[in-house]
């Protein structure tokens, strides 16, 4: 079970439910936790009836904490001025969003939450770091809508789809607008409640009595009526040529487009305008329809939309008639798509009507295929291939959304007291007397993440390496984070004692089978690089057997190079930080045969890698260890005096140094640590110029052409003073083949 929040764009009572709501009630109805958070208004009030009465009903219940509307599911709606998220204003918004998310956090107990959001300024309201995972969803293109501030809305997009870790799109063109921006983002169309809506086909079902009486075909349409999507002027023009028609629309007016005039089609007395209708009816109307209308324009919002109600009306087993815009084009076969214009609506309305359109099992059928419930479990599925969902079960402790509820806690108030005396005992030297006591604290409290956090800090500090291992194990069964392991591994201030104090716990952390993968992995990772400062033979061939355990495990795992998770808890981070490892320990051990195997090992996985199906700040802060194992490579390929070998290995380098200059990582590249493009041109440089003919053997390049390559992998930049170091490496591997 997962903890999720989501953002939405529509209130939870609206009348008209769309995918906001709906992937809600999934998540729930599958077993996960949701909090349902209101509305936050895109654009700034317009100071009509409508928006007037939204802010009415937000005002009571911004007040109230989380309501619970549905098994698994919460909703809140937070006091909020629409379309502020800038300036003094932006500011109330967020601390007003925070104070509500952290009184739902105090009731609801989050957990490693994963926020899934439709609003596209998300990144002004939150930190998505504070989440276990964030999701966008983009359902259309609401800066296209009328009255939205569409500049500032494009930008908010971009940043989001840059920050969050996967995207999810309902309509082709969205897909393709947005698959540049995120590695992770997938294309998801549409669907419906098709259990729902397919209670237009019961045998008994309630005649609304305010559909038109006769015999005469009804037409109808359901959902928001706003001249921005529909084709008004097409409609009033195909009423007037067919009186014989009575054409009914179902939803509130201008809700969106202010500007929406229906003055034009209420002239006609075989016009229906019915107004917003509670969700639960609706079938009972669909259930009276002859034909399902969509008649849509064809403009910039259209082309991005996935209208959700076209597989509501197949659901309802319904004839539709709609607009051919991109999103539909694949469902030919189960309507009737035509042009925007009257001629061709007509034609394809009488069709329906003489019983010449696609069967309707054929129409069910497809429905069935598209609903809530399926597409949100290939969903979660698609989280997981990415590795974005918690580990299941969720630990017993797992971090809260607000961490500082963990401090507010009694255990942990009562923990700090205990641990100040035991500071205390030492202090005054009475060193056997405040170990003895935190023992017994501990016993009487061995869940207490805090205690046991101390108790770990002491078996550093005193080498007992074993029992400091078997500690944050428990502490990694209780929390799923083990933070204590997290800075023992990447803050070297915080290693206990002397390298090879660092080399025997992190013996003992690298045999764990409690640990997960990723620790495990970096716990062999630093062993090795501690075994090469201490020149331990027989704890180099140790790390080389475990690096090579972890390498073996990650290739065979299709998941690994579409990991989405950040840096070092990305899959393919940690196994290109494996490799080079290897090579640096059998580079120690002067072992030739290991380091040609593990050679042609690291050309075939970097021939599986790309850069632009994982996380792109990954990928950016991976390029140099990847680049300099690359280069290990090519001088294995100039060792054994194979040319094709090499030049794929130079083409691999310019393939990962090109990648670096796309757009895509633009803004990351330069708030980086290191110049990766810089070190990529050189290197590439540098290996082109030791590049040699097939077909001439005489023209292999010479030992010192291949140091300054060697170079920029012992070193960040070329450092000609060390050369000495890069040639003895050279030197070691002997002979060259045929030489």
């Amino acid at each position: 079970m997962t903890d999720f929040v989501v953002l939405s764009t529509a209130d939870w009572d609206h009348p008209l439910w769309t995918n906001k709501q709906h992937v809600a009630c999934s998540l729930s109805e599958i077993g996960h936790r949701v909090l349902y958070v209101d509305s936050l208004g895109v654009r700034g009030p317009r100071g009509d009836r409508s928006d007037a009465g939204r802010i009415l009903r937000r005002l009571k219940r911004g007040l109230r904490g989380p309501r619970q509307v549905r098994p698994n599911l919460w909703v809140i709606s937070p006091l909020v001025l629409p379309g502020q998220s800038s300036g003094v204003l932006g500011r109330l918004n967020r601390w007003s969003l925070g104070l509500s998310l952290f009184v739902a956090d105090l009731i609801l107990d989050l957990r490693n939450p994963l926020l899934w959001t439709f609003n596209p300024q998300t990144c002004r309201y939150l930190s998505l770091n504070k989440f276990h995972a964030s999701i966008y969803h983009c359902v259309d293109r609401i800066q296209a809508q009328p009255g939205m501030p569409a500049d500032a809305i494009e930008r908010a997009e971009q940043d989001l789809c840059g920050s969050a870790n996967a995207v999810f799109t309902t309509a082709p063109q969205l897909q393709q607008t947005l698959a540049e921006l995120n590695a992770g983002t997938h294309y998801f169309g549409n669907v419906a409640d098709a259990k729902f809506f397919s209670g237009a086909l019961d045998s008994v079902v309630s005649v609304p009595d305010d559909l038109p009486q006769g015999s005469e075909p009804i037409l109808m349409f359901v959902g928001a009526i706003d001249a921005y999507k529909l084709d008004l002027p097409m409609l009033e023009a195909l009423v007037a040529r067919h009186p014989e028609w009575n054409v009914v629309l179902i939803g509130p007016v201008g809700e969106t487009d202010p500007s929406t005039d229906v003055s034009g089609l209420k002239r006609f007395s075989n016009v229906y305008f019915l107004g917003p209708k509670p969700y639960a009816v609706l079938p009972n109307y669909l259930a009276q329809a002859d034909v399902a209308l969509l008649p849509l324009q064809l403009n910039d919002y259209t082309r991005h939309m996935y209208p959700m109600k076209f597989f509501e009306y197949l659901a309802a087993g319904r004839v539709v008639v709609a607009t051919a815009i991109p999103s539909l084009q694949d469902q030919a076969d189960v309507a009737l798509l035509c042009r925007d214009n009257v001629e061709a609506f007509s034609t394809a309305i009488r069709r329906a009507l003489n019983g010449d359109s696609p069967a309707l099992e054929m129409r069910l059928e497809r429905a069935q295929q598209h609903t809530y419930f399926v597409r949100t479990q290939r969903m979660l599925a698609t989280l997981q291939r990415h590795g974005l969902l918690p580990a299941e079960p969720s630990p017993p402790q797992a971090p809260p959304y607000h961490h500082v509820r963990s401090q507010l806690k009694w255990s942990w108030l009562k923990a700090q007291v205990w641990l100040s005396l035991v500071l205390l005992l030492d202090r005054f030297r009475a060193t056997s007397l405040s170990k003895r006591f935190l023992m017994t604290i501990l016993r009487n409290h061995p869940r207490n993440l805090a205690l046991l956090s101390g108790m770990t800090q002491r078996c550093l500090q005193e080498g007992d390496y074993a029992q400091a291992c078997s500690l944050i194990e428990r502490i990694w069964v209780e929390d799923g984070n083990a933070q204590i392991l997290h800075h023992l591994l990447f803050r070297r201030g915080s290693r206990p004692g002397s390298r090879v104090d660092q080399l025997a716990m992190f013996d003992a952390l690298a045999e764990s089978c409690v640990l997960p993968a990723r620790y495990v992995g970096y716990c062999r990772v630093v062993r090795t690089y501690r075994a090469i400062d201490a020149k331990d033979e027989q704890a180099l061939r140790l790390g080389v057997s475990g690096l090579s355990e972890i390498v073996n495990e990650l290739e065979h795992d299709p998941n690994t190079y579409l990991c989405l998770r950040p840096n070092r808890e990305n899959r393919a981070k940690l196994l290109i930080s494996a490799q080079l490892t290897r090579f640096r320990a059998l580079m120690a051990l002067e072992d030739c045969s290991g380091l040609e195997r593990a050679a042609l090992d690291l050309i075939a996985s970097v021939g599986r890698y790309d850069p632009f199906a994982i996380d792109c700040e990954t990928a950016v802060r991976m390029t140099r260890n990847m680049l300099r194992s690359l280069t290990i490579a090519a001088v294995m390929a100039w060792h054994a005096a194979d040319p094709l070998r090499y030049r794929r290995v130079v083409a691999e380098v310019e393939r990962l140094r090109d990648a670096c200059y796309h757009k895509r990582f633009e803004a990351i590249v330069h708030f980086t640590q290191e110049d990766h493009r810089a070190f990529a041109d050189e290197l590439l440089s540098l290996l082109e110029l030791a590049s040699w003919p097939v077909d001439a053997p005489e023209q292999h390049p010479g030992l010192e052409q291949l140091v300054d390559p060697m170079l920029l992998v012992y070193f960040p930049d070329l450092r000609r003073h060390r050369a000495e170091k890069a040639r003895c490496f050279l030197q070691s591997l002997g002979p060259v083949a045929g030489g």
